[in-house]
């Protein structure tokens, strides 16, 4: 199973959507295999981002975070909780199955020192900032005429 599904991949090499261009974590949008989308607020600090996804119901084993280059991949699963046998369903919202998100992390973050926590139905992910010491400077180099 590939990580990051060729569609996506066509559509890195091929260009971003405009949201993308203008969205330091562009979410990737064609992703197939969800059925439902957790809800996400992405924060920055100044020493931080950190990607607060709700996850009510989904059990802590079910969720995979997992990071490849510069695409960071949330998935998971949300299992129907059994229900009493019914004689009619009146309303019905709350979405099951399996879920998927990809973002794209800027290069000014250590994907290398990213931290995950599960707790009370929130996934929490920090991404810690590089310092300005720590970015790479480029040398500029003139050429007279």
């Amino acid at each position: 199973m590939e990580l990051v599904p060729r569609i996506i991949q066509m559509q890195l090499w091929s260009g971003q959507s405009r949201e993308c261009c203008y969205d330091p974590f562009g979410e990737q949008r064609f992703v197939g295999r969800s059925t439902w989308t957790p809800n996400t607020d992405i924060v920055e600090t100044e020493n931080h981002v950190v990607i607060l996804m709700e996850l009510a119901g989904v059990e802590k084993e079910d969720v995979r975070v997992v990071c490849h280059e510069d695409i960071l991949q949330i998935s998971g699963t949300r299992n129907r909780k059994a229900l009493p046998e019914a004689k009619c369903f009146h309303r019905m919202e709350i979405s099951y199955g399996p879920f998927e998100k990809l973002f794209r992390i800027p290069k000014d973050l250590k994907v290398e020192e990213i931290q995950a926590e599960f707790r009370n139905g929130f996934l929490e992910i920090t991404l810690p900032k590089k310092r300005a010491d720590e970015l790479k400077r480029i040398v500029v180099v003139y050429e007279e005429s």
